[in-house]
Order: C-alpha cells, then sequence, then structure tokens
C-alpha cells in the first residue's frame, strides 16, 4: 500500500464527522461474509436512498482511500451501537486523528514551502534538445543486401510443407503449379524506448524510537529534490525507491495521543471485555443434538478479554507505537519508468497480409541508444515519418519526467509475394516473417474425406 493510500484530506475527514453512516475497518473475514457485507452497501444505497460514506481502516499506522471494490473484498462492519461490544463510533474517530498530523505544525522549509502530504511531483530541469546529426553513417539502416531472399527451390519446399500440414490443400498443386514471380517486399518495425526519471515529495511521519536526527537547520538547507544522489537501476528497467530527504527530521509530540504513548481503549469503551461473538453474550449455545450447553469460548461468561487492550482498558497509540513522539521528515520518491511505442510500416504489394506482420519476427537490420535521440534519417521515408512522429511524442514526456536514455531500432519483416499459375488460372500467396509463415487464401483445395468401416 503506497504512501498516497496512508492520507486523507481534511475535506473527507469533515464529512465523515457530519453524515458518516457506515465505518468499516480491514479485517480477515470468510468470504460468505464479505458478500453479505457487500450486499448491505448496496441495498443502503438503492432502496433507502441513503448517502454512504466509508473509511478503510487497515493494520498499523496504514490508512486506506475510500474503495468501494476494496471494502467488498476485506470490510468489517463496525456499527454506532456497538452491539458485539466495539464502540465503532470512538473507534473510528480515534483513527481519523491518526491519519495525518496537523500541517500547520510544520516547519517551513526553504525550497520545500508548498510540500503537503499529498506526493507532488517537481519538475526536472530543463534540458535542450540536441541538433539533429546529419552524418552520413548515424540514422542509416544497414544494408539490406545482408537480408537474404529466399529462391524458388525454397518457396516451393516451405509451400509443400505447408500443403502437407493441411487437410483439405492439393499438394499436387504445392509440388508442379508453375511460379511466374516472386517479389521480395519487406516490412519495417519500429521501436522506440525512453527511459526516464520521475521524483515526487511529501510529508510523511513515523513512530519515534530514539537514534540521531537529522533536524532542519537554517545554515545547511535541504539538498533540491534533483540534487539528490542515487544509484541508477539497468537501463530500460521499472524500479523506485523511497529515501529521506536530509536536513528535514522534525520531532514533534504525537497528535493521537498527546505524547501519552496509550489512549482509552475505543474498541472496548475501556471496559476490558466485549461480547462473546459465539453466544451472543448468553453464555451457552445449542450443541448438535439441539441440548443447551456452556460457550466453549467465553466458559459461560458471555464475554471475553478485548481483542484490542487485552483487558487492560488502555491501548497502545498505534500513531508513535507507545513512544508519545513522531519523527516527520519529508520523504521524496524516485521512480523510474520505460515509455515504448511501437508502429509497423506495411508494404504496399503485401496488404493482405499486414495484420499478420504485428505478431512475427524480423530481422534487426538497426539500432542506437543515446541520452536523447535527434531527429534521423532512414533511407525509407515513410519509415522515417514515423519515427518522427515518435520522437515527437517522447519529447512531451521531459516536462514531467527526466528522460535518462533513448533508444531505437529498427526490424525488417521478410514478406514474399509470390504469384503462380496451376489449371490456367493464376493466384498469389505470401511468405512473411522470420519463421516462413504462410498466407494462401486462395489456394487449391482437394477432396478431404475418411472411410468408417
Amino acid at each position: 500500500m503506497g504512501n498516497a493510500e496512508r492520507r486523507i484530506s481534511a475535506k473527507r475527514k469533515r464529512q465523515f464527522r457530519g453524515n458518516g453512516l457506515i465505518k468499516i475497518a480491514a479485517q480477515h473475514l470468510p468470504t460468505q461474509v464479505l458478500q453479505r457485507i457487500k450486499c448491505l452497501l448496496f441495498l443502503m444505497k438503492k432502496w433507502q436512498n441513503m448517502k454512504v460514506n466509508y473509511l478503510l481502516v487497515t493494520d498499523y499506522g496504514r490508512r486506506s482511500p475510500y474503495d468501494d471494490s476494496f471494502v467488498a473484498q476485506e470490510g468489517l462492519l463496525l456499527s454506532e451501537d456497538s452491539r458485539y461490544g466495539h464502540a465503532g463510533r470512538d473507534y473510528i474517530e480515534d483513527d481519523i486523528e491518526l491519519l495525518l498530523p496537523p500541517l500547520e505544525d510544520m516547519p517551513q522549509i526553504k525550497g520545500y514551502e508548498e510540500v503537503t502530504f499529498e506526493p507532488w511531483s517537481v519538475p526536472p530541469p530543463v534540458v535542450l534538445t540536441p541538433a539533429a546529426d546529419t552524418s552520413e553513417e548515424d540514422g542509416d539502416l544497414k544494408p539490406f543486401t545482408k537480408l537474404r531472399h529466399l529462391s524458388e527451390d525454397e518457396i516451393r519446399s516451405i509451400l509443400i510443407r505447408y500443403a502437407d500440414s493441411k487437410c483439405a490443400f492439393d499438394k499436387n498443386a504445392a509440388r508442379d503449379m508453375d511460379i511466374t514471380s516472386i517479389d521480395y517486399r519487406p516490412g519495417y518495425k519500429y521501436t522506440l524506448e525512453s527511459f526516464t526519471e520521475m521524483r515526487q515529495v511529501c510529508w510523511s511521519f513515523e513512530p519515534y524510537t530514539g537514534g540521531p536526527l537529522d533536524e532542519v537547520n537554517a545554515s545547511q538547507p535541504p539538498p533540491e529534490p534533483w540534487d539528490i544522489e542515487c544509484s541508477l537501476p539497468k537501463p530500460f528497467q521499472v524500479h523506485s525507491m523511497i529515501l529521506d530527504i536530509p536536513h528535514t527530521d522534525v520531532l514533534m509530540s504525537c497528535h493521537v495521543c498527546g505524547g501519552i504513548g496509550s489512549k482509552r481503549c475505543t474498541a472496548c469503551s475501556a471496559a476490558g471485555w466485549e461480547r462473546c461473538s459465539l453466544c451472543l453474550g448468553d453464555g451457552h449455545k445449542l450443541s448438535l443434538q439441539g441440548h443447551r450447553e456452556r460457550c466453549f469460548r467465553c466458559l459461560g461468561t458471555g464475554r471475553k478479554k478485548c481483542w484490542k487492550c487485552g483487558g487492560e482498558t488502555i491501548a497502545l497509540c498505534l500513531g508513535c507505537g507507545g513512544t508519545g513522539q513522531i519523527r516527520c521528515f519529508i520523504a521524496i520518491t524516485l521512480s523510474w519508468s520505460n515509455h515504448v511505442d511501437t508502429d509497423i510500416l506495411e508494404p504496399s504489394e503485401a496488404l493482405a497480409v499486414s495484420e499478420k506482420l504485428e505478431y512475427v519476427n524480423g530481422h534487426l537490420v538497426f539500432q542506437d541508444e543515446k541520452p536523447m535521440i535527434p531527429s534521423v534519417t532512414f533511407p525509407v521515408k515513410d519509415l522515417q515519418m514515423i519515427a518522427t512522429a515518435l520522437l515527437e511524442k517522447h519529447r512531451t514526456i521531459s516536462f514531467s519526467e527526466k528522460l535518462l536514455l533513448q533508444r531505437h531500432g529498427v526490424w525488417a519483416i521478410p514478406v514474399h509475394k509470390v504469384t503462380y499459375e496451376w489449371k490456367q488460372k493464376q493466384n498469389v500467396f505470401f511468405i512473411f516473417g522470420t519463421k516462413n509463415e504462410v498466407y494462401a487464401p486462395d489456394f487449391p483445395e482437394s477432396i478431404c474425406c475418411c472411410v468408417v468401416s
């Protein structure tokens, strides 16, 4: 669960105080119970026309925004009348206050005055676009003469194997047809990758358990977000990490318990016990034979120790972990992404197989890698237009993310258009891809039958 899911805006908190109808806390529950919760929420919305708000309370110190799908999966309904000993209103209000320390208590740090508890993306430094490289070698495809064309014998052999794999294809036509022409027109697949980095900052906090603090110091301001050094991951691989920004630590009393380290248990209303969920407080239940017998869970008392405080009536503060103090600091999230775009240039003579070229392999005829790829020049004009359009598209990424590395490549997909004549009829078929895929929609067919004895 990310940092954004642990926070809640003041506006949403005010909504809960005014018209919160259902309070939900995440627990591990059977599937049947979860389905009943989902049905109940649906009925309250539709039939009673009630405005339903949720607060999802999860594990130690973690908070989640309102998500109906997640509520339906992991929700636990806490009623306001404390039917099972849980004081729902107090419990939820206690956890609402745990979510965020007061933002007005955070110091104004130079360069980070606008930082809040919501992640804020820091624009990267401006980088000038490099001039186009007009050298003769850079931007040219490798000579296509290195790509070997299929001979007539190879084409016939491929076609015979293909006809053997099809029951209705005429094998004699594959062997004896007259191949009148072989037209080789490769298709091209162009791929552009941009490896980028994005940095987000926000206030965060955690229980203070001792140790040195890197506190705010006027004589030593914290570094700018893009001046913080870190180890880079492998190029073109997605990765992320969270770091503490130096010189931003602030030690504060816990805003939940006021520095005491504990609070009155809201799960049992400081009673130390709760109603037994098996016998519903009766102390007895019916056996399989229909006899009334003592509840084995509560031993006939109808109550058991509170699950939260263990009968102590005082629970550990979740905000500070019992220490009474929290450490507030500015955290920076570093995210590396790889933006990939691919486009295919189909040969005009092979439009019948244009949709199939996307799923076949080709021969790598060009590849280049640079911090920022300038405008390129390719021998194929239409391919150059595709590359230019994708490069312009990826340059807009640099407005919100820092461009670290770019890589582009061209794959030539062999396409052979074969014209043949069989029984005074002329037709065509195609052989394409590195694995010599065959597309022959109008190939002569033979009668395929079987004898059942």
